[in-house]
């Protein structure tokens, strides 16, 4: 054997062995990563796919799940300390306190929805935030239960035993293919802040990328887009570059849903455009008549003279809370959600609070044309995690606190 021929022979043992030791590794953290999950968030989580009513219930699956939560929430500790976050509390009842005033005296109109019943929902919705954002239920297992309902969804959806609304479009159990659009990009980039190998962070983006867009929703296809560039990055830049990203992102979003929203795969939607301009159209009058102080609750949508019989709900989240509760309670939802989750004046930013970010630009996106999205699960889930990691970040710099193994690992 030569020397050249013994000496290649050694840099391929030796790049054997290193990847060995390498996927060893990975494998070991991995499992230890499996090992820790906590099944009754991993459980709970998986059921907050099933948005349809399930077993006899008169209301969604989901809205049982949420109960399950706060209930198994109540019975941990919390493992942060919020201090001043906890303003939201009052911000948030004052908020809910006012709607239900709106609501309780306004006329309904003849197809309006059961304020009570959408009250009800609110308030299990801001409940669920605040003991989410203490810390109670432990984050990494929920998302990875989530996850896996995602992925189940998706199987189920292709296998023939979920259900197909949406003529082929990904839907499932989520029954709406916007919906699960917006589920897919508001969880897969919630996600990343549990996600700690960047191979994994890849993988995670690539397959969450798939299934969005086999959703066949635009809007929320260019959510994820820009949520995935605000974790690359928002980390490089000063606060005004991320204001400055902010203002392109907008842009960038308005441009390509008014120029190329109807070209290659998306080139047979002008009929289902049209219909959403005319929804569109009917929503801004509701909006101007509804006036300063809204209309109440389950009035956000609109009734075509020519099909009087079909109720179609809006499909800009900021209009419906225009419509339900006027100027006042859109800038609650607004203020709770730019202050609480955006944060845009916060200079140092660990790596789950630019996720957090990243994830309340994705649900700002999808508010714009994708129906109810403010004041939802999804809503509530971004600024939990955002309060959250706010949280844990000042007590990890807090000498004593704990260790960032320790915060990236809850």
């Amino acid at each position: 054997m030569s020397p050249r021929t013994a000496s290649q022979d050694a840099r391929i043992d030796r790049t054997a062995t290193a990847l060995g030791s390498r996927l060893r590794a990975e494998t070991t953290g991995v499992l230890s990563a499996v090992g820790k999950l906590r099944i009754p968030e991993f459980v709970l989580f998986f059921g907050l796919i099933f948005e349809g009513s399930m077993f006899g219930l008169p209301i969604p699956f989901n809205q049982v799940v949420v109960v399950g939560i706060i209930l198994l929430a109540i019975i941990r500790r919390p493992q942060v300390e919020l201090g001043r976050l906890q303003l939201l509390v009052p911000l948030l009842v004052v908020g809910l306190f006012y709607i239900g005033m709106i609501s309780m005296f306004a006329d309904p109109s003849e197809f309006a929805f059961d304020w009570k019943r959408r009250l009800i929902r609110l308030a299990l919705t801001a409940v669920l935030l605040m003991v989410l954002a203490s810390g109670r239920i432990d984050f990494r297992s929920g998302l990875a239960g989530l996850g896996v309902g995602m992925l189940f969804n998706a199987f189920a959806f292709y296998g023939g035993f979920a259900p197909d609304n949406y003529g082929g479009y990904l839907s499932g159990f989520f029954e709406d293919k916007n919906v699960a659009g917006m589920a897919y990009a508001v969880f897969g980039v919630l996600m990343l802040a549990v996600v700690e190998r960047r191979w994994a962070r890849v993988l995670l983006v690539l397959l969450i990328g798939v299934l969005v867009w086999e959703t066949g929703s635009r809007t929320s296809i260019a959510a994820l887009a820009a949520g995935v560039g605000w974790i690359v990055l928002a980390p490089k830049l000063s606060v005004l570059g991320r204001w400055l990203l902010g203002i392109v992102i907008v842009i960038g979003v308005s441009q390509v849903a008014e120029d190329y929203s109807q070209i290659g795969v998306f080139s047979d939607r002008e009929g289902s455009d049209l219909l959403r301009s005319r929804i569109d159209a009917a929503s801004e009058v509701k909006v101007h008549d509804a006036g300063f102080f809204g209309s109440g609750l389950g009035e956000a949508y609109v009734v075509f003279d020519d099909d009087p019989g079909k109720v179609w709900l809006f499909h800009n989240s900021y209009w419906t809370a225009l419509v339900e509760g006027g100027w006042p309670w859109l800038l609650i939802v607004l203020g709770v959600t730019v202050v609480f989750a955006l944060r845009p004046f916060t200079r140092e930013l660990s790596r789950q609070e630019i996720v957090a970010q990243a994830a309340t630009v994705t649900t700002l996106i999808c508010a714009w044309r994708l129906g109810e999205v403010l004041f939802t699960l999804q809503w509530a889930l971004v600024i939990a995690i955002a309060l959250y990691a706010h949280a844990r970040a000042r007590q990890t710099a807090t000498p004593g606190g704990p260790s960032s193994a320790e915060v990236g690992a809850r």
